[in-house]
C-alpha cells in the first residue's frame, strides 16, 4: 500500500497513547495560534486597506483642485518650472521607513515627514 508512507508506528501501549496525545495537544495549540496569527494579519490589512480607501478618495478631489492651480499659474506666469527648481535647496517633505511587527511577522511602515521651511527661503 503506497498510502502508509506517512502513518506513525503505534504500539498499543500506555506511554504511546500519552505520546500520541501530547502531539494532538501540540498541534492543536500550533493550530489556534496560526489562526490568531491570521487574524490579526487579517485586521491589519483591513485597516491598511480602509485607510487607503480614504486616502484615494480624497486624492481625488485635491488633485482636482491642484490641477486647476496649475492651470491658473501657468496662464498667469507662463513656464516658471526652472526658477521654482532653482530656488528649492532641501525637499519639505519627505518618506521615513520602519518595520512594525504584527504577531510576529515585519510589516514595512510607511509615514511622511513634513518639516516647516525657515525664513531664508
Amino acid at each position: 500500500m503506497s498510502g502508509n508512507n506517512n502513518r506513525l508506528p503505534v504500539v498499543p501501549t500506555v506511554t504511546v497513547l500519552a505520546i500520541m496525545k501530547g502531539r494532538l495537544l501540540g498541534a492543536s495549540k500550533g493550530h489556534a495560534l496560526l489562526k490568531k496569527k491570521a487574524d490579526a494579519l487579517n485586521m491589519k490589512f483591513r485597516k491598511i486597506l480602509r485607510k487607503i480607501v480614504e486616502a484615494k478618495e480624497r486624492m481625488g478631489g485635491v488633485m482636482k483642485e491642484s490641477f486647476f492651480s496649475l492651470a491658473q499659474a501657468k496662464y498667469r506666469n507662463g513656464d516658471f518650472r526652472h526658477t521654482v527648481l532653482d530656488n528649492v535647496d532641501v525637499a519639505t517633505t519627505t518618506v521615513s521607513t520602519a518595520s512594525e511587527n504584527v504577531a510576529g511577522v515585519k510589516i514595512p511602515k510607511l509615514s511622511c515627514v513634513v518639516r516647516e521651511m525657515g525664513n531664508g527661503g
